[in-house]
């Protein structure tokens, strides 16, 4: 069709030129129209032709580029100053920028290990080393058992990547080694190295330099960088077992898998169910303390006097953006009125497939302030054995978890990652709607449950929910177990 209308153009402008209706130069005749206009055509297609294959050139340095696999690569390291970043909650060191580092080299030396190397920028600073770290524990990953259900793999690998995994080195660790070199600070003050995945797209890392200053931990350094894709291509299949390009746009990208079926028996086999007794602390002062401390800054809502104060008004975070920072510039809207009404509580002991011993989920029922939907709080998995006790007052002791499947803690020392791998974990969480499709946890405004046993009273379990990025707690529930759900609990009240 195209190329008849060509040349029905071409026709009609000739048979103007003999009409005499187009005056054309007197070396102008309708051969030479047609001739001219056939040449322009070939001109086209042979431009088009190289457009094409430029772009397709340019297509494939691309990829290659983005998807190296070399073992051996060296990334460039964003770092940024007091001034570039003052919504930064960390508490810093009185030395905080002054041992830059210019690049990281990564290394693959074998299967899942690698080496990470910071190069220094100055003369002070030294260079220094992770070696022999295993990243199979850091990778997107969901537990063997669940890869049979599609939908729960996707929202497993998608969760996984969403939430932050902060892991701990020591400096007495074998893996941490610091060159001589430099004017001897950082081989005399390094107390700790953490690597973190953030929860940002995937390839997002940081590295954190910890020094002790009167008498607790600071920052002295904090670089983000982008690890090789390529390799994180095959330390994702290799764990799995799946291709990654099944994945790819949805770790690389931030694309919600909001309205996924949720099939929790596919996770679970009921046992026993109680209705037990929940009290939600609604007239409470929001408790501050821990992670919660620094980050009131990046709350960008009136404070709330109590817990219930939360839910009575629209509340904004700083968002958490590229390459991992908080951003007051970007409000993150929350939609807490999903969780505003307290409807009912169950507690369950169940069996998983990826464990034998009895294990617990726990079910909060809500109703939303703004349309009356209900949605469930889904926490599973759980070993309620190994959960700590201590009082309200010291709440950042207890364990605390994000939301997905088999997610590691936010925070971890890199000894409990092989004893307890991610992607073997029992543990589930998830908002879900009356249809028992997910909810988007981030969009909400919450990041997981922190949990602990009452230290005076061995049947209390108490259960708070940490907003998005951990910002503030925004509600305490006070979990009253029957000795039958949790016999255990009756003749220890030191776990």
């Amino acid at each position: 069709m195209i190329e008849q209308r060509k040349g029905g153009i071409i026709s009609d402008i000739v048979g103007m030129v003999n009409r005499g209706l187009i005056r054309p130069p007197q070396t102008w005749s309708a051969k030479t129209v047609r001739t001219n206009f056939s040449s322009l055509k070939r001109r086209l297609g042979f431009a088009s032709l190289v457009c094409l294959g430029i772009l397709v050139l340019a297509s494939c340095v691309w990829f290659t580029d983005r998807y190296n696999d070399r073992p051996l690569q060296t990334v460039t390291l964003k770092a940024f100053t007091n001034e570039d970043y003052p919504e930064n909650p960390e508490n810093t060191s009185h030395v905080f920028g002054a041992y830059p580092h210019r690049q990281l080299i990564i290394e693959r030396i074998g299967d899942t290990q690698f080496r990470f190397l910071l190069e220094p920028a100055s003369p002070q600073a030294t260079a220094i080393e992770l070696t022999d770290v295993d990243l199979a524990y850091f990778v997107a990953a969901v537990p063997s058992w669940v890869k049979a259900d599609p939908d729960l793999t996707k929202v497993g690998l998608i969760d996984r990547q969403w939430n932050r995994q902060q892991v701990r080195f020591p400096r007495i660790s074998p893996h941490v080694q610091v060159r001589e070199s430099g004017d001897g600070f950082e081989q005399r003050a390094l107390s700790r190295v953490d690597l973190a995945r953030n929860y940002l797209n995937a390839g997002l890392w940081e590295l954190l330099l910890f020094t002790t200053e009167d008498g607790e931990e600071r920052i002295y350094e904090h670089v983000w960088f982008t690890f090789p894709l390529g390799l994180y291509k095959q330390l994702f299949e290799q764990v799995n077992g799946l291709s990654y390009w099944s994945y790819w746009w949805r770790l690389e990208h931030w694309v919600d898998p909001s309205g996924t079926p949720i099939r929790l028996d596919r996770l679970r086999t009921v046992e026993r169910e109680r209705t037990v007794s929940v009290s939600a602390q609604w007239d409470e002062p929001p408790a501050v303390r821990g992670e919660q401390l620094p980050k009131p800054r990046n709350i960008l809502t009136p404070p709330a006097p109590t817990y219930r104060d939360w839910y009575n008004q629209p509340v904004h975070f700083s968002s958490f953006i590229p390459p991992g920072r908080y951003s007051r510039a970007h409000p993150c809207e929350t939609q807490l009125h999903y969780l505003a009404e307290l409807t009912g509580s169950v507690i369950q002991r169940i069996k998983t497939p990826g464990d034998p011993r009895p294990l617990f989920e726990i079910e909060l029922t809500f109703r939303s302030s703004k349309t009356g939907e209900p949605t469930r709080l889904i926490l599973g998995g759980l070993d309620l054995a190994a959960v700590p006790a201590g009082s309200p007052e010291e709440y950042e002791r207890g364990w605390q978890v994000p939301f997905g499947i088999g997610n590691p803690s936010f925070f971890e020392s890199y000894e409990e990652l092989p004893a307890k791998p991610p992607f073997r974990r029992s543990f589930y969480g998830f908002l879900l709607d009356a249809t028992d499709r997910w909810l988007d946890h981030h969009a909400i405004g919450v990041d997981g449950p922190l949990l602990h046993w009452d230290a005076d009273n061995p049947s209390v379990l108490h259960l708070y929910l940490l907003s998005y990025e951990r910002h503030a707690l925004l509600n305490h529930f006070v979990i009253t177990c029957p000795p039958d759900i949790c016999p255990w609990r009756e003749h220890d009240s030191t776990r």
